[in-house]
């Protein structure tokens, strides 16, 4: 009989265990404000792709809002509408009549939200991080941040940027991914910066851009604390033409 008694036990404290492990699919994409490499606007190209891939989270960059250039499309919304999930939208600065900056879409629903401003020298374009604390089944919480880092070819402002994601989530116990087109390669002093607190997800992976012929790696997805996370999946997605970025993939489980 006390045989008996422990063994339910056990099982029943792994069944527990098993129950509480979260499994999250992470998708970035750089939509390139929804212009394909044709030269067109197809805001559905990039609503396929995600619903081929069915992604928790999405963390975007280079996302317009209601601008002359995209036809006051609100992008964020229109993707919301075809996808079915909540938003938050960070604008970084004011553009051609509307918005221009990074954007997450969640499955989850997002219980608070912020734009975090990235440090940039005087005449270089404004960016931000999108940072949303979502709330998973269960009620658990976790951060999810999306960042599209200077592009100019010196690294000055990258790094003062790096520098300033690493400083605002280092103290932070939650567990927190962040993901985005960090515009540098794995090896440089960007990466090796955010490395300090984050743990880079997709290392293994190969190169994102361009799109139709990649040669160089510039989208990440990074966790934050290592232990609290199990990478189970990394994928680049084979998506050629509705961005000049391809997307990324990666699934984990979360203790």
């Amino acid at each position: 009989m006390k045989r008996m008694l422990l063994i339910t036990v056990v099982c029943f404290s792994g069944f527990s265990l098993f129950a509480q492990m979260q499994k999250i699919k992470v998708l970035t994409y750089n939509i390139h404000h929804g212009e394909n490499m044709k030269g067109e606007l197809d805001l559905q190209g990039i609503a396929n792709v995600i619903l081929a891939t069915n992604p928790d989270l999405v963390a975007l960059q280079e996302v317009d809002s209601v601008t002359q250039r995209t036809k006051k499309s609100d992008q964020l919304k229109e993707l919301a509408a075809l996808t079915g999930m909540y938003t938050y939208f960070a604008k970084a600065m004011d553009f051609d009549g509307g918005g221009y900056g990074t954007g997450i879409l969640s499955r989850f629903p997002i219980s608070s939200g912020i734009t975090l401003p990235l440090p940039t020298s005087k005449g270089i374009e404004p960016r931000a991080a999108g940072i949303i604390m979502v709330k998973l089944p269960g009620d658990s919480l976790m951060q999810f941040a999306t960042a599209h880092l200077d592009a100019e070819e010196h690294a000055t402002d990258r790094i003062t940027e790096a520098g300033t994601l690493v400083e605002y989530f280092r103290q932070t116990q939650t567990p927190t991914i962040l993901a985005g087109d960090f515009n540098a390669i794995p090896s440089s002093k960007e990466i090796t910066i955010l490395k300090q607190v984050f743990t880079d997800a997709t290392m293994l992976m190969g190169p994102t851009f361009p799109a139709d012929t990649p040669r160089v790696k510039l989208d990440y997805i990074m966790i934050h604390p290592r232990h609290r996370w199990s990478i189970t999946a990394t994928r680049i997605i084979e998506e050629a033409v509705a961005s000049d970025h391809r997307p990324v993939l990666c699934e984990f489980e979360l203790k």
